[in-house]
């Protein structure tokens, strides 16, 4: 008869046994797990990477959009008011159209200031932006210096064609301003 096994012996080879399988696994699986968190992390960096990026480039853009509209702005006030300054009224007298005069000079000068801003901020590539430098050349167009001798009717016209080409800058302008604010509401670089 063959002697009792005894049952200590057999708490050692399973506590030895397990043992061995628990440093196998940790062998094989303990590597896996560390190179899967380091993907994910690196994976989880470039995310944050191109969110920041995007983040960026959106703020500089909402600026742009801001500093174009400011610009538009005054410059559009600016076109009006030089189309007023170039009909005075008939009977001005000599110091009002001296005055007149060193004004047109002023809001001329201003108004190439901010019509070269404007340029310098679109992009030559982009069909809207180029549509824009067209309709502020026909705006510019319709502010020129009236004909001498300019009658009643002539002057309505032009009143009406200033406020035509000013009214089609700011409908394409609103289009701009709006396809660029998409682009910052999605980030897109």
């Amino acid at each position: 008869m063959s002697a009792p096994i005894d049952p200590a012996w057999w708490v050692e080879v399973i506590n030895k046994g397990t043992l061995a399988f628990v440093a196998f696994v940790a062998m094989i699986v303990g590597p896996i797990l560390q190179w899967l968190i380091a993907k994910r992390q690196t994976d989880l960096q470039k995310t944050i990477a191109q969110r920041t990026a995007a983040d960026n480039v959106s703020a500089k853009r909402q600026i742009w959009i801001d500093e174009l509209r400011k610009d538009m702005s005054e410059f559009l006030t600016v076109m009006a008011r030089l189309n007023e300054l170039h009909r005075p009224n008939k009977d001005i007298s000599p110091e009002d159209a001296a005055k007149n005069f060193e004004d047109i000079a002023q809001y001329n000068f201003r108004g190439t200031e901010l019509g070269i801003r404007i340029k310098l901020r679109l992009n030559p590539k982009e069909e809207e932006h180029n549509k824009l430098v067209s309709l502020l050349g026909s705006l510019s167009d319709a502010s020129a210096n009236p004909p001498l001798n300019e009658t009643l009717e002539q002057k309505e016209i032009a009143k009406r064609a200033f406020y035509a080409a000013r009214d089609k800058v700011v409908a394409h302008m609103q289009t701009i301003l709006k396809h660029e604010w998409e682009r910052v509401k999605k980030g897109i670089v």
